[in-house]
């Protein structure tokens, strides 16, 4: 017997606890990783350094993260998402966490555009040449926008 993807497919409220607890891991790890000695801290304003955006921001996904699996924990049962089944979660958080592991070994200029494009394939985008411009054109505005015009030091990995 063949599984349908209704089979695989989860509820509105599982589906945000479960989103909730990925996007909350991944903001949590990463905030962790701000403060590694691996950051050169530019001061601007005294006490305010460059890394005061990143880890506004990323508090600001924590709390949102958390306000959804509140939601989803509330919420019992929901509308069953044909578009969320438990392979295509799996896929997404893999791709999120080799993307996180390729910036902390080969830097950010090789990982990300990697790591968007697989994240994409993983979310089911049909267009492989548009998400590939796409993955490119976005590590570009993200260097030029933190670490041209911010001054921010993005990272370059362990092994180079």
């Amino acid at each position: 017997m063949e599984n349908s993807v209704s089979d695989r497919s989860l509820s509105a409220a599982k589906a945000d606890v479960i989103y909730g607890l990925v996007l909350g891991v991944m903001a949590s790890v990463m905030m962790v990783h701000t403060f590694s000695s691996r950051y050169e801290v530019a001061h601007l304003f005294g006490d305010v350094s460059t890394m005061f955006a990143p880890r506004l921001l990323l508090g600001v996904m924590i709390a949102l993260s958390a306000a959804l699996i509140f939601k989803g924990l509330r919420n019992r049962g929901g509308d069953v998402l044909e578009s969320v089944n438990v392979p295509r979660v799996v896929l997404t958080f893999l791709a999120a966490t080799a993307t996180t592991a390729g910036v902390w070994f080969i830097g950010f200029f090789i990982a990300m555009p990697i790591g968007i494009f697989l994240t994409g394939l993983a979310l089911g985008y049909p267009g492989k040449l548009a998400l590939a411009g796409t993955s490119l054109a976005g590590t570009i505005i993200v260097w030029l926008t933190l670490g041209v015009f911010a001054n921010v030091a993005l990272p370059t990995g362990v092994l180079f």
